[in-house]
């Protein structure tokens, strides 16, 4: 993998689409950072837990507006005895009364709510929503570092592609150099010493190319792993 990012960077024989997401990534930054951003924000387990404590103060939010309701109570009673004795008058004696007991039932509504909770339930309240403002603030802002750790590691995949392909002409450049000075020496026409320093020459620019090759494909890697995703699909536009 390391060695297609190198190729498809330098612009080698590639298929279409290769060329297509090449294009919008090196060459259209107006377009390839926002990309690298959603997809990052997307990827990023800090802000997932910014999210999740947004979510938890939603609902202690919701519970402490609710709170008051757990002092409401509704209660159902059955009497029977002589507090509910109805007198009735004895026909036989009219000065006496004749009594029986009647059952009767009691519904009522209890509510009770200590003043301080009273008081406190309207800082409680204002307090969740403080607490949801503050995550929201804490992941704007966490948003924002991350577009700012982006747009380095955006510049440090261009620099490292540009490096690279001075490395590989000088590479090429020095190369051919070297197969003149070897057909030069064989016919007599350069000395040991001449040759053998095209040799040096060779050997220090070949180091460099692949040097300028592993800082490039780690330059990509690091971005690759911020985004969460592989940049050639994230700037290949999904098929219709």
């Amino acid at each position: 993998m390391l060695a297609l990012h190198s190729s498809l960077a330098l612009g080698q024989a590639q298929p279409a689409s290769a060329d297509a997401w090449q294009s919008v990534f090196f060459n259209s930054p107006a377009t390839a950072l926002p990309l690298l951003t959603a997809a990052a924000v997307k990827h990023s387990a800090d802000l997932q837990a910014l999210e999740i404590d947004k979510s938890l103060g939603e609902q202690n939010l919701l519970l402490a507006r609710k709170a008051i309701l757990n002092s409401v109570g509704v209660g159902a009673g059955y009497t029977y005895g002589n507090q509910t004795s109805i007198g009735v008058n004895n026909p036989q004696d009219p000065n006496q009364f004749g009594t029986f007991s009647a059952g009767r039932y009691s519904v009522g509504v209890n509510f009770s709510l200590p003043v301080g909770q009273v008081v406190s339930r309207g800082h409680l309240i204002k307090k969740e929503e403080l607490s949801i403002q503050r995550s929201e603030a804490v992941r704007r802002e966490r948003e924002n570092l991350l577009r700012q750790q982006l747009i380095p590691l955006y510049q440090n995949v261009l620099l490292a592609r540009k490096v690279l392909t001075l490395q590989q002409e000088a590479y090429v450049n020095t190369l051919t150099g070297h197969q003149l000075a070897e057909k030069q020496f064989r016919q007599g026409q350069l000395s040991l010493q001449e040759f053998s320093a095209t040799g040096s020459q060779l050997t220090s620019v070949s180091v460099a190319q692949e040097t300028a090759r592993t800082q490039y494909d780690t330059a990509f890697l690091l971005l690759e792993e911020v985004v969460g995703a592989k940049i050639p699909t994230l700037m290949t536009p999904p098929a219709p």
